[in-house]
């Protein structure tokens, strides 16, 4: 199956149109094929347009951050001794949810375990919520069969001060792994700093993946660990064609890329799931964010869209300065929310919000700061 493209390809649409309006297309004549595969080649001085990288301060305008990463999970109980004993997190809360906090797709009606975790003394873990998962639920990338290679949600991203220490700590507790830690580097200019890490993919209780990672370098300028783990902070959607994830960004938050790499290296496919020998682009969507968009280069995969009455990675909550700013700009651009009200947080019981799906069918839960 193809990537889908919901909610997206207003920009590209509007592109196409412009570049199809031949003087057959003008005339009402259908445009040959010849028509809509050529490439206007100038003959003269011509002005070029294209997109650069964004600089950090007008990335990401509406101060749009990860807050919270929503996990469902078959056996709640099994999740919060996981994040609890074994990440090193704290318990806040752990009750029912009560009917009408949220319509957002797969909520159902109320009476669901909901509970959240935060991690103690660091300033960049975002927390962890984990929701009962109804009866017989399916998974939302089912597994074996997913990877990367599918487009979607795919992990929530954290830290450990050791990754031998980590992976002991996880594999003793019985968890799924994809493989033992892998070393990988990428030399980012856009950052000023260099990647030297190794990481390993772990999967949580209710099937959620995870990267857990370790800076090498003692001069990198990465989050540092108390603990053996320091929580979980960012998130990764996979698609093969990043324009129309970069365009929903866009237009529902106003972030812009701020940076992008290449991988090629076996050692990361190992580590990720995917098949050897997959190229992909990898890079940020604005400053302080949390997102990194991965570009897949394979010619064809699955798209795995998130609910929350399915196991798994389900929805990222994601805090604006400006909610009714950021309503406005994703009716401007024909985005419709897919549910409205939010679940309680750290911060506030009972926040306003709404929900958004993304270009490759991933959950946006979109609170007030």
């Amino acid at each position: 199956m193809t990537e889908s493209k919901p909610n997206i390809g207003r920009r590209a649409a509007i592109k196409t149109g412009v570049t199809l309006a031949t003087a057959s297309s003008i005339s009402g004549a259908k445009p040959t094929q010849a028509e809509e595969r050529a490439i206007t080649a100038p003959d003269s001085i011509t002005a070029a347009k294209g997109e650069a990288f964004a600089s950090a301060s007008d990335s990401n305008p509406l101060e749009a951050k990860i807050m919270a990463f929503t996990t469902v999970s078959p056996d709640v109980d099994a999740s919060i001794a996981f994040y609890r004993d074994i990440i090193g997190m704290t318990l806040l809360s752990d009750e029912s949810l009560p009917i009408g906090f949220s319509t957002a797709p797969g909520i159902g009606n109320g009476g669901r375990r909901h509970a959240l975790l935060t991690m103690p003394e660091s300033a960049f873990a975002q927390t962890v919520r984990i929701l009962e998962a109804p009866p017989g639920a399916d998974a939302i990338r089912p597994r074996p069969d997913s990877s990367p290679n599918d487009p979607g949600l795919l992990v929530l991203e954290g830290g450990t001060r050791d990754p031998a220490e980590s992976y002991h700590a996880l594999a003793s507790a019985g968890m799924q792994m994809i493989s033992p830690p892998r070393y990988y580097y990428f030399r980012n200019t856009m950052w000023g700093t260099d990647v030297d890490s190794m990481s390993y993919a772990p999967f949580g209780p209710g099937g959620e993946q995870m990267f857990i990672t370790a800076s090498i370098r003692s001069d990198q300028k990465l989050v540092r660990s108390v603990g053996i783990h320091n929580g979980f902070g960012s998130s990764s959607i996979t698609t093969l064609d990043q324009r129309p994830v970069n365009a929903f960004f866009e237009e529902a938050f106003g972030l812009k890329r701020t940076s992008q790499m290449e991988c090629y290296q076996d050692n990361v496919c190992e580590l990720v799931g995917s098949p050897p020998g997959t190229y992909f682009l990898w890079g940020n969507v604005g400053v302080g964010v949390g997102i990194e968009v991965w570009e897949i280069k394979a010619e064809s995969g699955t798209v795995y869209p998130c609910s929350l009455d399915k196991t798994g990675l389900a929805m990222l909550t994601m805090r604006v300065n400006d909610l009714a700013k950021c309503r406005a700009l994703c009716a401007d651009a024909g985005i419709k929310p897919v549910g409205e009200g939010a679940m309680p947080n750290p911060t506030n019981e009972r926040p306003d919000g709404f929900t958004l799906r993304g270009a490759v069918g991933e959950l946006y839960e979109v609170v007030q700061a």
